[in-house]
């Protein structure tokens, strides 16, 4: 069942980048590089509830697996790889349509690669470096900000670009914290060795 939920995760890859790729182009206000709002499309709502489900998904491939106990090693590579695969697609699309910095979508990707270099050389070293809660919050943070910034107006009296934006921003801070933690807790262990 886990893996049925990842399977459609990735599933819905290409419809998010589809629909995600018919949305309008933003553009900054003078302020801070704030995101005016926009006028949500009909794709750019259906592309926020796409990529929701599949955000869902992998709270709950996880939560199943661990819960009843069917955690399988296909599961343990292709739960992150798609899980990156989909952030990454929804990211590059909000850069190009100019509804999210460029920067910060750089600095969160950067930062996950990273953290998954430094996780594959901890198994190398016989290190198992578990997800800390800081990285689980920003990862809700960054679903919560594409979502956010996929909509990209005022949609039943939410700011969602607003939003967004927070959440982004949140996301980037988080990122930047439990990658410092990551580090810091694989050097530790290297040291008992």
């Amino acid at each position: 069942m886990p893996n049925r939920l990842t399977f459609l995760r990735i599933l819905c890859i290409p419809v998010v980048v589809y629909l995600m790729s018919l949305g309008e182009v933003a553009t900054e206000s003078e302020h801070f590089g704030l995101i005016k709002p926009i006028v949500p499309s009909m794709t750019d709502i259906a592309a926020a509830l796409v990529f929701a489900l599949a955000a869902i998904t992998d709270f709950f491939d996880g939560w199943i697996a661990r819960k009843f106990q069917v955690e399988t090693v296909l599961g343990k590579l292709l739960d992150p790889l798609a899980d990156k695969l989909l952030v990454v697609a929804a990211m590059v699309i909000l850069v190009e349509k100019h509804r999210m910095d460029g920067l910060v979508a750089v600095i969160i990707i950067v930062r996950d690669l990273g953290i998954n270099a430094i996780r594959l050389a901890a198994v190398d070293d016989g290190i198992q470096i578990p997800s800390n809660m800081i990285g689980k919050t920003k990862t809700t943070f960054q679903d919560l900000g594409i979502i956010g910034l996929t909509v990209c107006g005022t949609l039943w009296f939410i700011p969602f670009h607003y939003i967004g934006q927070l959440f982004i921003l949140l996301a980037l801070a988080a990122s930047l914290i439990s990658g410092i933690q990551y580090l810091y807790d694989y050097a530790k262990q290297l040291k008992k060795l």
